[in-house]
C-alpha cells in the first residue's frame, strides 16, 4: 500500500493505483516535489545536450547511422541548448510543457526503432529511451502530483511493451537478439514498477509535505490571536527572540485604548471587539515591513520598531496615535488611544524596558490620555 485514503486502507496488488486514482489532484503541485521537479529538469536538460552532442559527433564518424537518428540527436542539440540558455526566463507552463513534449518524443523514437529502423539502430535507441523515459516519468509525477503520474506511466509501460512485442516479430530482430517474444512483458514490468516505486516516493513527499504546512498552520494559530490577527503575547516573545539576536538597540511601543472599560460596559462587547479591531488594522496598515505588532493583552498593543533613536521612537508613537485617532473619527465608536515609548539598550532584560514603557503609559494617561509619553532610564522621561 502507498498511501492512506480517507483513513481508510487497501490492500491488494493493484491498490496503489486506487489510492493514487483518489488523491486529491494537485495540478501543479507546490512546494519541495515542484522545486525538486525543476531542479531535476534542469539538470537532465544539461545531461542530454551533453549526450545529444556526442551522439551527433559519433553519428557523422560511423556508417550505416540513420537519417531518423542523425536527425533526431541534431534536434534536440539545438532545442536543448536554447532551453538550458533561456531557463530562468522561462514560464512553468512551458516547462511542463516541454517535459510532455519530450516524453512523447521518446516514445516515437522508441516505437521508430522497433518498427522502423535497421535492426542494428535498435539497440542504441532502445537503451536511449529507456534510460529517458523512467527520468521523464519521475519529473512527471513530481511536477504533476500522483494522479498524473500514475495515469500516465502506465500508459507508457502499455504503449513501450506492446510495440516492442511487436517489433520483435521482425524477422530481422534476430540479428541482434531481440526477437524474443517475453522482452514486451518484461518492458512492462519494468516501467510498472518503476512507477509505483515513483508513486510511494512522491506520495511520501506529498505527505511529509501536507503534514508540515499542517505544523506551520498550527504553530500559526498557536501564536496569533484570533479576533486581531496580530501576534499574541506568545508570538510576540518569539518574534523579541529574534529581535535580541540582532544585537542592535530597538524602540517598543505600548498602545492603549483609552476608557476602554466604559466603551465595553456601555456599548457592549461586540463594540468593545470593533475597537480592537480597529486599531489592530490601523497598527498592521501603519507598520514597516521591519516592524513586529501583537496583541499584548486585553486592549494593549505593543510594537517593536526598528529604530534606535528616541527622537525617532518618539516621532513613530505618535503617527500611530494620530492614525488610530483620525480611523476611529470615520467609525460609528470615536476614541483615542495613550502611547508609552521606551528603548531596548541591549545591556538589560526585555522586561526592563517593557516595564519602562509601561510606566511612561500610565504617564500619558495620568497627562489626559490621547497622548505619548517616552521613558528612556529609570530616572529620566519624555
Amino acid at each position: 500500500m502507498v498511501r492512506q485514503v480517507d483513513g481508510k486502507k487497501h490492500s491488494g496488488v493493484f491498490s496503489w493505483v486506487r489510492d493514487a486514482w483518489k488523491v486529491k489532484r494537485r495540478h501543479p503541485p507546490v512546494g519541495s516535489n515542484r522545486d525538486l521537479a525543476l531542479l531535476l529538469t534542469r539538470f537532465l536538460v544539461l545531461l542530454t545536450m551533453i549526450i545529444a552532442a556526442f551522439m551527433v559527433q559519433t553519428g557523422f564518424l560511423l556508417e550505416g547511422v540513420s537519417f531518423i537518428s542523425a536527425a533526431f540527436a541534431g534536434f534536440w542539440v539545438i532545442f536543448l541548448t536554447l532551453f538550458y540558455m533561456f531557463w530562468e526566463r522561462l514560464p512553468l507552463n512551458f516547462v511542463r510543457g516541454a517535459l510532455f513534449f519530450a516524453l512523447v518524443l521518446y516514445q516515437l523514437r522508441w516505437a521508430s526503432a522497433w518498427l522502423i529502423l535497421d535492426a542494428r539502430e535498435v539497440p542504441v535507441a532502445a537503451i536511449a529511451s529507456l534510460l529517458y523515459t523512467p527520468m521523464l516519468l519521475m519529473i512527471v509525477g513530481l511536477m504533476e502530483g500522483q494522479r498524473r503520474g500514475v495515469i500516465i506511466g502506465i500508459a507508457i509501460a502499455v504503449f513501450m511493451a506492446a510495440t516492442a512485442q511487436l517489433g520483435s516479430m521482425r524477422p530481422e530482430m534476430n540479428e541482434v537478439a531481440l526477437d524474443d517474444p517475453r522482452l514486451g512483458t518484461l518492458i512492462f514490468l519494468l516501467i510498472a514498477v518503476y512507477v509505483f516505486i515513483q508513486n510511494a516516493w512522491s506520495a511520501q513527499q506529498t505527505l511529509l509535505e501536507e503534514r508540515g504546512v499542517q505544523a506551520a498552520l498550527l504553530q500559526a494559530r498557536a501564536n496569533t490571536d484570533p479576533l486581531t490577527g496580530l501576534l499574541n503575547r506568545r508570538g510576540m516573545d518569539i518574534a523579541v527572540t529574534g529581535w535580541l539576536t540582532r544585537r542592535e538597540p530597538f524602540g517598543v511601543l505600548l498602545i492603549d485604548i483609552d476608557h476602554f472599560k466604559q466603551l465595553n460596559d456601555s456599548l457592549g462587547h461586540v463594540v468593545g471587539d470593533q475597537a480592537i479591531k480597529l486599531v489592530s488594522r490601523a497598527l498592521s496598515e501603519s507598520i514597516r515591513d521591519d516592524d513586529v505588532a501583537g496583541r499584548w493583552g486585553g486592549e494593549e498593543f505593543l510594537v517593536i520598531c526598528q529604530d534606535g533613536d528616541p527622537r525617532q521612537i518618539i516621532a513613530f508613537g505618535n503617527r500611530l496615535r494620530s492614525l488610530i485617532a483620525e480611523r476611529s473619527n470615520d467609525s460609528d465608536t470615536p476614541m483615542t488611544v495613550s502611547v508609552g515609548v521606551s528603548l531596548f539598550p541591549l545591556y538589560e532584560h526585555f522586561e526592563e524596558t517593557v516595564l519602562r514603557a509601561d510606566a511612561a503609559l500610565y504617564a500619558a494617561k495620568d497627562a489626559g490620555r490621547n497622548c505619548f509619553r517616552g521613558q528612556w532610564r529609570t530616572e529620566t522621561s519624555l
